[in-house]
């Protein structure tokens, strides 16, 4: 029994779970053109129940407009939901366990666009960034930041999520040294499609979320904690405002199940945790 105490007091203290903590979880999942174009959502939504997420950030959401799209997640065991792009393949999309504010769906001036909702206070994005030149995704990357800048200046809690389709500039040297990634980008013949720099990736478009406020925490959970996703290069991930930094209590591409996810998308999913999320902040912008 001492030894049993002594261990709970050990993972107390290093936050893997505390007394009476408030645990939110958010799940980033680009679902592959409607969950592999509507073959495998029975598999998915099991998935995702077994989760028991709080909050869905999705990417391709095919054929749905925000009513049916609502009354799809309740397989899920969500009542709300939101897409971008009524009734088109490639749209981004929201759903959660509770209701929202919607404060924007923009499209204009981006590949696929972005959703940005408010729940409980919390200001989440849902985005999609263009898969074919690194030169769009700078410019979505700079959209994105000023969008942000007036949220984290004024100490709000921001979450965004998505397939950002580049690697984090955390892994520009595991990236820049995959020459098997680099040699399929350097022969992509297509005249549409640009996705190296000077024979290697650029991260400028992560780096502008960065200065304006957000981190990508995935990979500091994950090399903290010894966790390789074994994916190769990662383009999807969770970055948050520097005010919830602390209060992350699980961050990783998700690769647990790799037979399950590769039947339902070409993407594995994002989970984040966060503890207190929406405990009140004081005039700092530091969550208490």
């Amino acid at each position: 029994m001492k030894r049993l105490k002594i261990c709970a007091a050990a993972l107390l203290a290093a936050g893997i779970f505390s007394a009476g903590a408030e645990e939110t979880t958010v799940i980033g999942y680009n679902v592959l053109i409607g969950f592999n174009r509507a073959e495998r959502i029975e598999e998915a939504a099991g998935w995702l129940r077994e989760q028991n997420p709080d909050v869905i950030l999705f990417q391709e959401i095919a054929r749905q407009n925000s009513e049916s799209f609502s009354r799809q997640a309740k397989l899920w065991n969500h009542h709300y939901g939101a897409v971008a792009k009524p009734w088109q393949d490639y749209s981004i999309g929201l759903s959660s366990k509770r209701p929202f504010e919607m404060l924007e769906i923009r499209t204009d001036g981006l590949h696929h666009g972005y959703i940005l909702a408010k729940i409980d206070g919390v200001y989440y994005f849902s985005i999609h960034m263009s898969p074919f030149r690194y030169a769009v995704r700078i410019v979505e990357g700079g959209i994105y930041a000023k969008r942000i800048k007036p949220l984290i200046a004024a100490g709000e809690k921001v979450i965004m999520m998505g397939d950002f389709n580049n690697p984090s500039p955390y892994d520009a040297a595991r990236a820049n040294a995959n020459a098997a990634a680099l040699e399929v980008r350097r022969y992509e013949r297509a005249s549409h499609i640009e996705n190296i720099r000077n024979g290697f990736f650029d991260f400028e478009c992560i780096e502008r979320l960065l200065r304006a406020g957000l981190e990508e925490v995935c990979f500091f959970w994950m090399k903290k904690n010894h966790y390789d996703p074994q994916t190769g290069i990662r383009i999807d991930y969770a970055l948050v405002s520097r005010n919830l930094e602390d209060k992350v209590t699980f961050a990783i591409q998700d690769t647990r199940q790799r037979e399950l996810f590769e039947t339902i998308s070409d993407h594995y999913p994002v989970i984040l945790k966060i503890r207190d999320l929406h405990a009140p902040s004081n005039p700092s912008g530091e969550s208490k």
